[in-house]
């Protein structure tokens, strides 16, 4: 990972073995077993090797080393139905003692947010133990034609946004881009963020979304050969702001473009209202460790001791900087307000959401 990241804070196995082939709503009777002593419960509702999977295993053995009553996390995957199938299962078991917790991430947060009919969880309601977030770039290929952001905005030719799914974190892009009333069209199915960075430098897509570390390390490299063009920044949030992410000073942030339109339609603002939802938990809280709602106090605080103390060891960061993507951890206690605000969505942003997905991106949402 670049080492021009700096470090940031964006905001300011066995307990579950029987469940893996339930469906996406789990039985009422779902009763919780722990693996043992001084174990923590982990579950995980995507597949092994994935981001968040990943993301887990790397800090879980830091949460324990912090606990001297704890020896380890046991981390169970329960993949299945977009990781609705799993978080059903952590939140029906209902366990709010610190003795198992669950580990989710953006598309997990969007299937509550868009009320999925087989979600049984709420994000509002449940728990941050400890989040990280990360920050992103919308970038293109010169050859696309579009070579600042002033391209985007009511450009005649449709242009192509290559991305793994409208209803993922590609949704965030889109609305900026519908807030801009750039004129694009959505070029789903690809498998990840290296297929739609090649696609773009290939001339397969116009347009790209990267995390800030991937953008510093693959698509840096092709700035500086004058063969990308950054454009602009999801930034961070400072208060209740979004603001220039600093780990990327030279471009502008999304909100920073859209404050200077003029003439804003009220299709454009609410595209913005919608991208200010959804780009908090997308991004700037985007993998977390959680609890059920109702857990012990003094499980939110000790996690929340433990934040701050892994957040003040230099050695801790040094050793974190790729897993954490150039970010620091943040404390669910400390974050909890913000995360509640932005699901706090406006019936008419909700609908509006919806209605862009399913009609323009031929999403299907239940």
């Amino acid at each position: 990972m670049s080492a021009e990241i700096s470090r940031r804070t964006l905001f300011g196995l066995g307990a579950f073995a029987g469940l893996a082939g339930l469906a996406a709503c789990a039985p009422a009777q779902t009763a919780f077993q722990p693996s043992g002593p001084r174990i923590t419960d982990v579950v995980i509702p995507y597949s092994t090797g994935g981001g968040t999977d990943t993301w887990a295993r790397f800090i879980t053995p830091y949460l324990a080393a912090k606990q001297p009553d704890i020896d380890r996390y046991q981390i169970e995957n329960i993949p299945g139905g977009e990781s609705i199938t799993g978080t059903n299962a952590y939140v029906t078991a209902g366990v709010r003692n610190g003795d198992q917790v669950l580990v989710s991430s953006a598309t997990t947060y969007f299937q509550s947010m868009l009320d999925q009919s087989t979600a049984e969880f709420d994000f509002a309601k449940m728990e941050p133990l400890v989040l990280n977030g990360t920050g992103a770039v919308l970038w293109t290929n010169p050859d696309s034609g579009v070579h600042s952001v002033d391209d985007l905005i009511n450009n005649p030719r449709e242009l192509r946004y290559g991305g793994m799914s409208a209803s993922g974190l590609d949704l965030v892009a889109l609305l900026a881009l519908e807030a801009l009333g750039t004129n694009v069209r959505g070029v789903f199915g690809m498998e990840g963020r290296g297929p739609t960075r090649l696609a773009v430098q290939r001339g397969e897509a116009d347009l790209d979304l990267q995390t800030t570390s991937s953008y510093l390390s693959q698509v840096q490299p092709l700035v500086d050969k004058e063969q990308a063009v950054p454009l602009f920044s999801i930034g961070i949030l400072e208060g209740d702001e979004i603001v220039r992410d600093p780990n990327l000073p030279n471009v502008p942030a999304f909100s920073e473009i859209f404050d200077a339109l003029e003439n804003k339609t009220r299709h454009q603002e609410l595209a913005f209202e919608s991208f200010r939802a959804f780009v908090v938990p997308g991004f700037f809280y985007q993998k977390g460790l959680w609890a059920n709602e109702g857990t012990d106090q003094e499980v939110l605080e000790l996690y929340d001791g433990i934040v701050k103390e892994l957040n003040s060891s230099d050695e801790f960061l040094e050793s974190a900087e790729s897993a954490l993507g150039g970010y620091e951890l943040l404390s669910g206690l400390d974050a909890r307000a913000n995360f509640r605000s932005a699901l706090e969505m406006d019936e008419e942003v909700l609908e509006f959401t919806k209605t862009l997905l399913i009609e323009k991106y031929d999403a299907v949402l239940d």
